[in-house]
């Protein structure tokens, strides 16, 4: 059975999406958007009828776009039977597909394991994704579909999802935020933006491409793999009066229960009573990067 795609909301995602299921040659039927603009339509004028729906919308939308679905199909008087409602969700779970499961949709998610930050079409070759689906059909459809764009895929239960999309936020975007904080930091030595961008890129490269090689346990350096106290002590006292304090002790309370650490008990005693981490007194960010412009 050939098979069609309907994607709903083509931000960011959703054209990275479009143009993967193009090139691989799987038919577009409809792209919907909330209001009409060229090569796309609305759900009230939308025809529906491709085998998959794809909604690519934000996670709070979702179960209202559904129930939206839900009711124009209804006016068409028509069922979703034999089609398969998809969300792009990692966090949640296929409930919020509901009101499209009540009229004979079978549903899933399928969540891609990659950034799209901005507009810019992002290749899916080797993209990894989750797949969270029970019916061993839908399961074969969507399977097809995302080897057919050239992706990887893996199943995920339904109980476990939030910890697998809590690992990929810690893995894009809350990495951002610690190579922000790590550069912030360079510019209280007084390096210049561009200088402290390099110097944290260099040893950041460095570190990820050790980590996938060698694994974590192997790539881990520096001052906490020395059990250098006295070090760390001159790091918690020099950020003292800065926020950024809290992301080195909450990261280095990690890597003491994590990775090997040497002379772990005076290091977490450090990191739990060190008096240069009492918040009385902090600058903000805002105010620290003033001074430095």
């Amino acid at each position: 059975m050939k098979t069609d795609v309907t994607v709903i909301g083509p931000g960011n995602w959703g054209r990275s999406l479009i143009a993967a299921l193009r090139s691989a040659g799987i038919p577009v039927s409809e792209v919907i958007t909330r209001t009409r603009r060229s090569g796309t339509t609305t759900i009230a004028a939308a025809q529906l009828n491709a085998r998959i729906l794809w909604l690519c919308v934000p996670d709070g939308a979702i179960a209202e776009v559904a129930a939206a679905l839900v009711q124009r199909r209804r006016e068409q008087g028509n069922t979703l039977r034999g089609q398969v409602v998809v969300h792009s969700s990692g966090a949640l779970t296929v409930a919020p597909l509901n009101a499209a499961r009540k009229i004979d949709a079978a549903v899933a998610s399928v969540h891609p394991v990659m950034s799209f930050p901005t507009q810019r079409i992002v290749p899916l070759w080797n993209v990894l994704f989750g797949v969270e689906a029970q019916q061993p059909e839908v399961k074969r459809r969507l399977y097809a579909v995302i080897r057919k764009i050239g992706g990887k895929l893996f199943a995920i239960r339904s109980a476990k999802k939030v910890f697998y999309h809590a690992a990929g936020t810690m893995a894009s975007p809350l990495l951002v935020s610690e190579l922000s904080a790590a550069m912030a930091t360079a510019r209280m030595a007084g390096l210049s933006a561009s200088e402290a961008r390099k110097c944290v890129e260099v040893l950041a490269k460095a570190t990820v491409q050790n980590v996938f090689a060698h694994g974590e346990q192997n790539s881990f350096s520096g001052p906490f793999a020395r059990g250098d106290v006295a070090t760390i002590s001159l790091h918690l006292q020099a950020l003292a009066k800065h926020p950024i304090v809290e992301v080195y002790r909450s990261l280095a309370q990690y890597a003491v229960q994590a990775l090997p650490v040497k002379r772990k008990g005076e290091i977490q005693f450090l990191l739990e009573n060190e008096t240069g981490m009492k918040t009385t007194g902090r600058e903000t960010l805002g105010n620290s990067r003033s001074r430095k412009q």
